[in-house]
């Protein structure tokens, strides 16, 4: 073989080698960044959605929206906060359907007989006197109490003026000093005096009252 047709294969080989190594050159590596935004938008939740809730609005994923339905908010009351952060509205505190029973403290109905009671005051400081807390009183239980408002011992008698009956006497009562008893009183007038008669005569002096009782 000639020198010449040597040489010329030894060219035909090198160009066809670099033609194979251009051909064979590996592709462009993808950038990170557009890898990084591909991987992100993969792995992004769903995105949340606006609900209003009385005159704000929250953001509550779609997730939990799948499970509820869409919420609207309340007036009145403020609502509570349940498990998940949902805003559940307050219960009624009213009675149940078809209840026809009052509340406590409802009815109007007469409630229990009020205890009669009245005081009789004396005094010997300024005169002789007798004073009534209220001057008549209804048929019945009554408490009448003694208090000595003067500087001597007095006592008091009640004495029906009126009708037929016993006298009630209470005892001597010091200065300062309560004596209470309980009557039972039928209708008519009654007299409420002390029966002392030193240095004076009590009742004459004006220590005495009249009870009315109707």
């Amino acid at each position: 073989m000639s020198v010449r047709r040597l040489l010329v294969g030894a060219l035909v080989a090198a160009l066809g080698g670099g033609a194979t190594q251009a051909i064979a050159k590996p592709a462009k590596k993808p950038s990170k960044h557009r890898t990084a935004r591909k991987a992100s938008a993969k792995k992004a939740p769903p995105r949340a959605r606006a609900v209003k809730l009385g005159t704000g609005i929250a953001w509550v994923p779609l997730d939990a929206l799948a499970a509820v339905p869409p919420l609207t908010g309340t007036t009145g009351a403020p609502a509570a906060t349940g498990s998940g952060g949902l805003t559940v509205p307050p219960k009624s505190t009213g009675p149940a359907p078809g209840d026809s029973t009052p509340p406590p403290g409802s009815g109007d109905g007469p409630g229990p007989p009020s205890a009669q009671a009245v005081g009789v005051t004396v005094d010997d400081r300024t005169g002789y006197s007798a004073r009534l807390s209220r001057g008549s009183v209804t048929t019945g239980s009554v408490t009448v109490q003694l208090h000595n408002q003067g500087e001597d011992d007095h006592n008091l008698r009640v004495v029906p003026t009126d009708h037929a009956g016993t006298a009630v006497d209470f005892p001597l009562t010091g200065s300062g000093q309560n004596t209470t008893k309980t009557l039972v009183l039928t209708a008519g007038s009654y007299r409420l005096f002390c029966t002392l008669t030193t240095p004076v005569n009590h009742e004459t002096a004006g220590m005495a009252a009249t009870l009315t009782v109707s």
